[in-house]
């Protein structure tokens, strides 16, 4: 008897043996498999191709203020949009990387891209949102807090991507007109709060092809007054085979009533220029009034005009 429980205690003993040594097993081959799959794994964010440098070299800058051409970007734009566009279409596919005037690689974009051929649209401006580029023909920009349209810088050309290749240098072009009035009125009547510009043959949205404006309907911008201030301003893009506009100013109350308007006609419009009207919006006793248009050649041009 004591023999025969040996004998399955050895057994009982064999068998935990054997089973243990098959856990270690699958253990390990769990464990291999699992180290296995790791080694194969690829980061979401790791991504293969050309590593391709896009650097911002210059930009076109006659300035409103003291600052020339070749100055340090962030003096100039808040925000840099690259978009790198593959295949045709109205909606290409499209590459988007938008970078803000506190990004240490404010102006330089480092990207890895399959060999091929690319149009490459860098887009520089002050506005407070990314523009929408989905569509590079009918770009429109969504600021908030800005006026829709700031200060605009454009670089649009193909882009062919191939081995060792080197940095791509980019320079920017304006593609902004500016309106600025100029008012000489003594001093704006106390009830007006707000002006109301209202422009045709300008346009808010841009071709990013072209570097030109879409047609557009009427153009509303509504600007405070600030007490002191004489001038204000808005950026405009040209469009397509119109060099003039029709530019509506109205002085707005509290309520906004108006209180005076002023149709100005024929006003020139040009890309890179400043279109400035100078002149009084109010005039007492008879509130008539009139307006001078000139051409700036602060930038590459300013249009002066007296109204």
């Amino acid at each position: 008897m004591r023999k025969v429980a040996m004998r399955r205690s050895s057994a009982l003993k064999k068998t935990s043996v054997c089973s243990l040594s098959v856990m270690t097993f699958a253990m390990a081959g769990l464990l291999v498999c699992s180290c296995s799959d790791r080694l194969h794994d690829v980061p979401d964010d790791e991504e293969t191709g050309v590593p391709v440098t896009i650097r911002v070299a210059s930009i076109e800058q006659v300035p409103f203020g003291p600052i020339t051409k070749g100055a340090v970007l962030n003096e100039v734009c808040s925000r840099i949009n690259f978009a790198i566009y593959s295949g045709t279409g109205e909606k290409p596919n499209k590459i988007q990387k938008d970078q803000v005037a506190d990004n240490p690689d404010f102006g330089t974009l480092n990207i890895p891209l399959e060999e091929g051929t690319y149009t490459l649209v860098v887009l520089a401006h002050n506005g407070d949102g990314n523009p929408t580029m989905t569509v590079p023909a009918k770009t429109s920009f969504s600021n908030k807090k800005t006026a829709k349209v700031t200060d605009t810088f454009l670089y649009c050309s193909q882009l062919e991507v191939k081995k060792d290749m080197q940095p791509v240098n980019v320079e920017l072009e304006r593609v902004v007109s500016k309106l600025e009035l100029n008012l000489t009125d003594d001093s704006i009547p106390e009830p007006v709060k707000k002006l109301q510009v209202d422009i045709n043959g300008a346009s808010q949205s841009l071709n990013l092809y072209t570097g030109l404006g879409l047609n557009s309907n009427k153009i509303t911008e509504i600007i405070d007054v600030v007490p002191g201030n004489s001038q204000y301003g808005l950026y405009l893009f040209v469009r397509e085979g119109h060099s003039t506009m029709t530019v509506t100013v109205s002085a707005l109350d509290s309520l906004n009533q108006e209180y005076n308007k002023l149709v100005l006609e024929n006003i020139p419009i040009e890309k890179n220029k400043i279109t400035r009207c100078t002149g009084q919006l109010f005039k007492k006793a008879t509130y008539e009034a009139g307006m001078q248009v000139s051409i700036n050649s602060d930038w590459s041009g300013t249009v002066e005009k007296q109204f």
